[in-house]
């Protein structure tokens, strides 16, 4: 008898997959307001956001009984394994992601989040040998091509992109240091839980992004910071920092991995109705061809992957 989603409890991931990347599209135009008031630089909302999310992980992991969180022993020799996937995947990769925000659109922002799954096949066959097929080779082709249409086609500064192919250029380079983290670091992926891994990476990242970050937090004045930035401040660090990080691995216990990819393609859906509704975005024709090649063009690579990374969390 065929099980259903119901009886599976699939229909649980499918919940799971579409708020964590609701939350992720919407990161990105809060984030943009935020920075467009001049009151946070984008180096300092990154700190801040890291700071933030290993703050959040340190307070729940006393209070939470083992029952929730499970308390797991950290063999001696993966602790500087640990650091440096901390340093790719959170410090590299959040903190280029913010401030590629600050310089281009909330849109193009969370398009370049969608083009993960190709870098991260590009790097598995140079890095672990996994073959490429010619559908994979037609997505990369289609897919960069998109991603250079949007880059090329963002020449002008309005709504608050002062410098969108620099800001774009950066948001690329966050997905390729995630893209990298999932295939260099596939084997402690899976030897500890999603809380032990994410709980370390933040607090590794803590201590070794955020003081680099120093000179950029003691220029914020906190004191004149609008109620609106607070609440938006605290939304990018518990729902898209902590909240959304844990949604992904729980998700991939009931879906499928290809399953789990296809719902990255929401982010900028939702980025877009919300940048556009308070008018810090605008989605062309360009931009609409562009980001659909980059659809396609992903779609190829994960239908014809069968166990690959998932795609960049922001």
């Amino acid at each position: 008898m065929t099980r259903t989603l119901s009886d599976n409890g699939a229909w649980k991931g499918h919940l799971a997959m579409l708020f964590a990347n609701m939350v992720w599209g919407i990161m990105a135009p809060i984030s943009k307001t935020i920075l467009l008031t001049g009151l946070v630089s984008p180096v300092a909302l990154s700190a801040i956001r890291i700071a933030g999310g290993a703050l959040v992980f340190f307070i729940m992991d006393m209070i939470l009984p083992s029952s929730i969180v499970k308390k797991e022993k950290i063999m001696r020799g993966d602790y500087m394994t640990l650091f440096l996937a901390s340093i790719l995947m959170i410090a590299c990769n959040q903190g280029l992601y913010i401030m590629g925000v600050g310089l281009t659109s909330p849109i193009d922002a969370t398009v370049m989040c969608t083009i993960t799954p190709i870098f991260t096949m590009i790097l598995a066959a140079i890095l672990i040998g996994m073959p490429i097929t010619w559908m994979k080779a037609a997505g990369v082709a289609v897919g960069l091509g998109g991603a250079l249409m949007l880059v090329l086609s963002d020449s002008d500064s309005s709504h608050g992109s002062t410098n969108p192919v620099l800001g774009d250029i950066l948001c690329l380079a966050a997905q390729f240091c995630a893209a990298l983290y999932y295939v260099i670091f596939k084997d402690i992926i899976s030897r500890y839980s999603p809380w032990t891994m994410m709980k370390w990476m933040f607090w590794f990242s803590a201590v070794t992004y955020v003081p680099c970050c120093l000179p950029w937090l003691m220029e914020v004045d906190y004191t004149s910071l609008p109620p609106f930035v607070w609440w938006s401040m605290a939304y990018i660090i518990i729902f898209a920092s902590f909240i959304a990080y844990l949604l992904i691995p729980y998700s991939q216990r009931l879906l499928k991995p290809t399953v789990v990819s296809m719902y990255t393609y929401f982010q900028p859906v939702f980025s877009a109705l919300l940048a556009t509704a308070i008018g810090i975005a605008a989605f062309g024709l360009t931009k609409i061809t562009a980001t659909a090649l980059i659809f396609i063009g992903v779609a190829f690579v994960t239908r014809s992957t069968t166990d690959k990374p998932q795609p960049a969390k922001q």
